[in-house]
């Protein structure tokens, strides 16, 4: 049972991340990056505060900086990155969806790239997309569980955002 355990772990540490994303698209040329304004679809797209917004925008900004893209204004950017924290409403889902011109039957077209995982949803799981500025659509996207509780002080949360994000753009497509 012991044994039984330890594997069970081990490959739940082990296993990346789902990732899905546009194959004609050229992830090599991007260099610069940018989020949406406030008063933007995709803002207005979820219900988050601005204190959740800047957790999550600052995560994503060290974690990019890391990787050597640059932050810029939204005219000169490469890509939007976006985000979406799941909440039990298909509806919020589907607004995010539509902001970002995401389209989940899409995803069975030859052009999208699937990394070996089903593309699954879930409360609670935190998405990224990066946006193609020219036709604002999500050529990339990614999710990750933050798996928050309620007794998780400011302090965890913001560890287990960073590691959700860090693992999700870690997979970033270098052609």
């Amino acid at each position: 049972m012991l044994i039984a355990l330890l594997l069970s772990i081990m490959s739940c540490s082990s296993r990346k991340n789902p990732v899905i994303y546009y194959n004609n698209f050229d992830f090599s040329q991007v260099k610069n990056y940018s989020f949406y304004n406030s008063g933007s679809a995709f803002f207005d797209s979820q219900s988050l505060n601005h204190a959740q917004r800047n957790r999550v925008e600052l995560a994503i900004e060290k974690s990019l900086n890391a990787q050597e893209f640059n932050y810029t204004t939204i005219d000169d950017a490469d890509i939007i990155v976006t985000y979406h924290w799941v909440k039990n409403s298909p509806a919020d889902y589907q607004a995010y969806n539509k902001s970002v011109l995401f389209c989940p039957h899409c995803l069975r077209a030859n052009t999208w790239k699937k990394v070996k995982y089903d593309w699954v949803v879930f409360p609670g799981g935190l998405i990224i997309d990066l946006v193609d500025p020219t036709n604002n659509r999500s050529v990339w996207r990614s999710i990750h569980p933050l798996k928050f509780k309620t007794k998780d002080n400011s302090m965890i949360r913001n560890e287990k955002l960073t590691y959700a994000v860090d693992a999700m753009l870690s997979q970033y497509p270098r052609k």
